[in-house]
């Protein structure tokens, strides 16, 4: 509860601060109250949101076989080409799904 009692006296010594009087503080504290019942969610939806970039972000990405896998090649994924390694052969222009990534080497398998 203390925090809450910091936070008010923090606001009043910033009303006071900037000339306002008493009839100002209610306006203030709602507009603080609003911005955290915004800034909140918003906050908690970014922590948990799936990594779109980076190692995490290509596991499980599709992609093309751009040559035969047999068991490096080239393939084609987010608009990239990368070298591949799979353990089953993989034709050419077979879609195909990123499994891990080591360095700059994907590990891949075909998508069905």
């Amino acid at each position: 509860m203390g925090e809450v009692t910091g936070v008010l006296d923090l606001l009043g010594a910033l009303l006071r601060l900037f000339g306002l009087d008493q009839s100002a503080w209610f306006p203030a504290f709602a507009l603080m109250i609003l911005f955290f019942l915004i800034a909140i969610p918003v906050a908690l939806f970014a922590q948990t949101r799936k990594t779109e970039t980076g190692r995490d972000g290509m596991l499980g990405e599709p992609g093309v076989a751009v040559t035969d896998l047999d068991p490096d090649g080239r393939v084609f994924v987010h608009s990239e080409y990368w070298n591949a390694v799979s353990e089953t052969p993989v034709e050419k222009g077979t879609e195909i799904v990123v499994v891990s990534v080591d360095r700059m080497v994907l590990t891949v398998k075909p998508a069905s």
